[in-house]
């Protein structure tokens, strides 16, 4: 019988042989160490998110027809907001790299959608599901495997008076429209999005299990011209069975443009339950909370008001904030500096404070032509993961075609940190308007700046490509001077000359 004495050593000696062996597999072991974590932390927030769900709806029952709850800022004093000092840290610089904030990318080439009449200079937007990719764009939304082969068209886009160039969206105020919008979130395998026809008044929102096999019908029927032509099944009915009348006073003459940013940042109803859906509202109120059978739960009032204004112009100055993260929608009101969590039926739970002292700019100032924003801040848009969130802002005035032409305005990027609460602005020159960030050294391709509306489930960053930009940046000084390690240059490079200059590029970052 060995003696305890002999038996340490050998073990010891297993152990050392094992990882000398096995130091790839334990590599392989924490990536799925990883994965499995991640599954287990989705399936507990789906329990908590389904009890959360029962216990409203049961509560929805039992009210009061008429009854409305009372609007609810409080703070939560066992996780009170972090504050973002933005003004307190305007000469905290620091030179930022995408390895700062990642480790490892991937490319996913999509397959060309088969029906060429969908074809778009657009580029998509993207939204992750547990075993699928959506695609989303202005002429409709599509579906594809985690490898990027195409599966199905879930909705195809019909509309007039719209033109869609590579980097702008113009529509007539007289534009028809019926499909889906650029707005859709998962839950699972589960899609979600708001479904409209502006001949008929029909705004819905749809659910589609994109596991199962259903068959598209685009094809126009007159005896039935209010036929939804999307996937899956109406969730909830926005117009509650009423009529809603054609709208047919529109200017004809009338146009709006936009870049895609705008169109793919902006969000309309959004469901965050299956009891309720938030909506954004117009006058004295921001935003309303309603049941899933249009009653009004709560309405939040909106504090940032113009008074007495008696000027015929405005400008456009601060949009507000509004994103969401795994079925949870957060929202920063124009001029406000708190970002709030919406969670129904009655609460604006404050997240994050923008703390920004004298450069501080109220709706009054904001909106005037005739104030002066020197030494001014204003927020722009905001990208959240699990460990950063990443700020647009502008100082000394305002983001607009005109002020970048004029060298007028100067955009900042800044990094905060939720683990050490800890805010970098990004060292570079807030007058160039197409800054490289963050440079990619991890395999020298495209830099990155987070999109508000391209985050994964899990905290991945999504960026959109197409092959002809890839190609571009592989000829490019940038990719030539990259720090990246050799080995992954001259494998992206390999990649990118495989693919063609129209091909649609998904690069996932975590």
């Amino acid at each position: 019988m060995k003696s305890k004495h002999q038996i340490i050593p050998l073990l010891f000696l297993s152990a050392c042989m094992l990882l000398s062996c096995s130091h790839n597999k334990l590599k392989t072991n924490e990536k799925v160490l990883k994965e499995q974590i991640l599954r287990t932390e989705n399936e507990k927030e789906l329990e908590l998110m389904a009890a959360r769900e029962k216990a409203l709806a049961d509560t929805l029952t039992r009210l009061p027809q008429g009854f409305r709850f009372n609007e609810n800022r409080s703070v939560d004093y066992g996780h009170p907001p972090l504050v973002i000092d933005i003004a307190g840290n305007l000469q905290n610089k620091k030179k930022l790299r995408l390895s700062d904030v990642a480790s490892t990318i991937k490319y996913i080439r999509l397959e060309p959608l088969p029906d060429s009449s969908l074809q778009c200079e657009m580029k998509y937007k993207y939204c992750l599901m547990d075993n699928f990719i959506v695609a989303i764009n202005y002429n409709g939304i599509h579906l594809f495997t985690k490898e990027g082969k195409y599966i199905r068209t879930v909705v195809k886009n019909e509309y007039t008076g719209v033109e869609i160039t590579p980097d702008r969206i113009k529509m007539r105020f007289n534009m028809t429209f019926h499909g889906g919008s650029t707005s859709a979130w998962a839950h699972g395998n589960n899609l979600y999005y708001t479904y409209s026809n502006s001949l008929t008044g029909q705004r819905c929102i749809m659910e589609y299990d994109c596991t199962k096999q259903q068959l598209l019908s685009t094809k126009f029927d007159p005896e039935n011209p209010k036929k939804i032509t999307g996937l899956g099944k109406v969730y909830i009915d926005l117009n509650h069975g009423r009529e809603v009348p054609m709208n047919t006073n529109k200017n004809a003459n009338g146009m709006w443009s936009a870049d895609h940013d705008f169109l793919y940042e902006g969000m309309g109803d959004f469901s965050p339950d299956k009891n309720t859906y938030v909506k954004p509202l117009g006058g004295h109120y921001m935003l309303g909370i309603f049941s899933n059978k249009g009653d009004t739960l709560t309405k939040f009032t909106m504090y940032e008001q113009l008074k007495n204004y008696t000027k015929s112009l405005v400008r456009g100055t601060d949009y507000g904030t509004r994103y969401q993260i795994r079925g949870k929608l957060f929202f920063r009101n124009d001029f406000n500096d708190t970002l709030f969590q919406v969670i129904p039926p009655n609460q604006l739970l404050p997240m994050y404070v923008i703390k920004l002292d004298n450069y501080k700019v109220t709706k009054q100032q904001g909106m005037d032509p005739n104030f002066d924003l020197t030494g001014k801040i204003i927020p722009g848009s905001t990208a959240e993961t699990k460990n950063y969130i990443f700020i647009t802002f502008t100082k000394d005035n305002y983001d607009c075609p005109a002020n970048r032409q004029n060298k007028k305005v100067k955009i900042y990027y800044a990094l905060f940190l939720k683990t050490n609460r800890q805010l970098y602005i990004v060292n570079g020159d807030p007058y160039n308007y197409s800054p490289n960030l963050l440079e990619n050294n991890i395999d020298g391709g495209m830099p990155v700046w987070p999109k508000s509306y391209m985050i994964g489930n899990n905290g991945e960053i999504l960026v959109s490509l197409k092959g002809n930009e890839m190609k571009r940046h592989i000829d490019s000084e940038l990719f030539s001077k990259s720090t990246a390690p050799i080995d992954k240059k001259n494998q992206l490079k390999q990649y990118v000359q495989m693919l063609s200059d129209k091909d649609d590029i998904l690069m996932i970052v975590e």
